[in-house]
């Protein structure tokens, strides 16, 4: 299966109690934030565990050490440029970090958006984007978008 098939999947899977998810037990970080874990879960399903081994060779369960070790490889892609199944880190406050990561379905150029799969998330826009609790689909502004 793709990692879209993957993710796609999974949408409506939502964390049994703080951060309790399959993805952080498969991580081995269960009850911690999940979004990076998810990111790394559908890619070792895709069998491509080896092309975003940021952290450990399951993957990455940190925004900020996932962003670091892809800026690090020159992985990076203008956001315009970003295509189906890429990664995206966005940035929800004022700080310097990373605070969510998702995986891109399409990628609007003349609206300046992205369509995403993310875990830990909100369905809507009135909880948590970045600690949500559940696997949704997003429609995110290029403003938001850190890498």
């Amino acid at each position: 299966m793709s990692i879209l098939e993957i993710a796609s999947n999974e949408i409506g899977t939502e964390e049994i109690h703080d951060n309790k998810t399959k993805y952080g037990k498969w991580y081995g970080m269960d009850g911690n934030p999940w979004c990076a874990m998810f990111v790394s879960w559908v890619y070792a399903q895709a069998g491509l565990s080896k092309s975003i081994a940021a952290s450990t060779a399951k993957g990455f369960a940190s925004c900020d050490a996932g962003l670091k070790w892809f800026a690090k490889k020159g992985k990076l892609v203008p956001v315009g440029e970003a295509q189906e199944g890429d990664i995206v880190f966005f940035q929800f406050d004022t700080d310097a970090q990373p605070d969510h990561v998702g995986i891109v379905i399409s990628n609007n150029k003349i609206l300046k958006n992205f369509t995403c799969i993310e875990g830990n998330t909100s369905p809507n826009n009135k909880g948590s984007q970045s600690n949500g609790g559940g696997v949704y689909k997003k429609k995110r502004a290029y403003a938001t978008v850190m890498a």
